[in-house]
Formats: C-alpha cells, sequence, structure tokens
C-alpha cells in the first residue's frame, strides 16, 4: 500500500509535466503558423528593434540548453532542483528558442551563414523532439515490461503455470519460446526488425499450438490440461510480454545512438550561430 501512495504523486507529476509542455508545444505551433501566415506582413528586420531582440532571446534560450547537460556532470549542480524539472525547462527552451530565431528571421532565409545557422537550429531541435519521443518509450515501460516477463517465466521454471504444464506434455515447446525469445531480443538492435515481430509471433504460437495437439494425439490424450484455449491465451501473453521487451529494447538502442549523434549536432550549431552572430556585427 505505501509503495502504491509513493508512485502516484510521481506519476501525477510526470503527467502534469507532459500536460505542460504539450501546452507549450501547442502555444509555439499555432504563433509558428500565424508567423507563416503572416510573414509579409510582421516587418520584422533582423538587425534592430523587435527582430533583433527576438534573435537575442532566442540565441540565450538555445545557450541555456546546455545548462542541463552541464548539471548531469557538474556535481554541484546536481543538487539544484530536480532532474524532471531540469528536463521540463530544457524542453520548454528548446521549443521556445527555434520560435523566437525563426520570427527574428521573419520566416526568410538570409544570408549564407544566416541559412548555416537556421539549418543547424532546425536540426538540432528536430533532433530533440526524436529524442524526448524515444525517451518515453523507455521511461514509461521498459522496467515493468522486462519485470513481466521476468515473472513470466518464474511461473514456466517453477512449474506454477498452464504454460509449464503444457511443457511437461510436449518438452518442445520450451525450444519454441527459448528461440523466439532470442532470436527476437537479439534482432532488436537490427532497423525496422522488431516491426515485424507481431507476424514472428503468431508464426510461433501457431507453432507451439500444433506441437502440442501432436502430443496430446500421441498420447491419446482428450481432455488435457491445459486445454488448446487456454494454452493458446497462454502462449498470447508470454509472447506478447517478449515482444514489448525486444521493442523496448529497440528503442533503447536507437536513444543510445540518439544521444551520440545529438551532442555533434549542438556544436555544429553554436559554432554556426558563433559565425553568424561575429559576421553580423562586423559587416
Amino acid at each position: 500500500m505505501g509503495s502504491t501512495r509513493a508512485r502516484r504523486p510521481a506519476r501525477v507529476r510526470s503527467a502534469g509535466d507532459a500536460a505542460s509542455v504539450g501546452a507549450v508545444g501547442l502555444a509555439a505551433a499555432a504563433a509558428l503558423a500565424y508567423g507563416w501566415q503572416r510573414r509579409g506582413q510582421l516587418d520584422l528586420i533582423a538587425e534592430e528593434g523587435l527582430g533583433y531582440a527576438l534573435g537575442v532571446v532566442g540565441l540565450a534560450m538555445m545557450s541555456l540548453l546546455l545548462v542541463y547537460s552541464l548539471r548531469k556532470r557538474w556535481r554541484p549542480l546536481r543538487s539544484v532542483g530536480s532532474a524532471p524539472l531540469w528536463l521540463k525547462i530544457h524542453m520548454m527552451l528548446g521549443i521556445l528558442g527555434p520560435t523566437a530565431i525563426l520570427y527574428h528571421a521573419n520566416f526568410r532565409l538570409g544570408s549564407l551563414n544566416s541559412r548555416m545557422a537556421l539549418f543547424c537550429m532546425l536540426v538540432v531541435s528536430g533532433s530533440g523532439i526524436v529524442g524526448r519521443f524515444l525517451y518515453t518509450r523507455i521511461h514509461r515501460g521498459y522496467l515493468e515490461q522486462r519485470q513481466a516477463l521476468a515473472e513470466l517465466k518464474r511461473e514456466v521454471s517453477q512449474g506454477s503455470s498452464e504454460l509449464a504444464a503444457a511443457i511437461e506434455r510436449a518438452p518442445s515447446l520450451r525450444q519454441i519460446l527459448s528461440g523466439f525469445e532470442h532470436s527476437a531480443l537479439a534482432g532488436s538492435g537490427r532497423p525496422l526488425a522488431w516491426l515485424v515481430l507481431g507476424l514472428r509471433a503468431r508464426r510461433a504460437r501457431a507453432r507451439a499450438l500444433r506441437c502440442y495437439r501432436g502430443a496430446l494425439r500421441r498420447g491419446r490424450v482428450r481432455n488435457a490440461t491445459p486445454s488448446v484455449g487456454a494454452l493458446r491465451r497462454a502462449l498470447r501473453r508470454h509472447l506478447t510480454a517478449v515482444c514489448n521487451v525486444a521493442r523496448f529494447s529497440a528503442y533503447s538502442r536507437a536513444f543510445s545512438l540518439w544521444h551520440a549523434l545529438h551532442l555533434p549536432f549542438c556544436v555544429v550549431l553554436f559554432a554556426a550561430a558563433f559565425v553568424h552572430v561575429v559576421a553580423v556585427h562586423m559587416y
């Protein structure tokens, strides 16, 4: 009971953070749509006035994104605020910064150096959206799915499930299940391999059912326990758990690859922004 009470506020906070970030994203999308439609009427000049101020604000927001990475690596900052709060601020800045920059540019392509800076910013912003998608897929249920699969396998090993009873009558079922699990988890690192997991799971279930029916016929058993219908449900549950773990594993590998690419994108962005700022003020 105590653990349930401890988890519930965290889930509520997570939902609240997602809602607030989503609200900022919708507001930014509406602002971008409005700015794009009225880009010829806004009368914003990048070199002066409000257009210049938006450029400064946007660059400041994009620079503050680095504080989130700095907090994870610099010990004195780790005690300042919670990690979810920093992530929430990081995502909001990653939305509002590019919005301000696009208004600064008045939704137009300028000189070569400004184009490079704008392109790098859009790449980093898009990369952040992809990273957020992968992050939510991993952290929402990866551990839960692994625990669910481990529990099902423990029930089989202890002989306390319908699947375990079926394996006693048809031992080759164990090879079918372990073979599918091995190939599913090993293939999760291959691009798009997990997209066909559902089809492969259905094939494995059909093969297992044929194996079980064959064992019943050879043993001349009519009213076997478990029944074919019960075994079908148990197989569906077990194979679905394997597929879920394999999919989360694929997300985890993709997130690791994204993390390795996101930082170089950021370095290129700030290099391009530095060149742009210097070029604008010197020439």
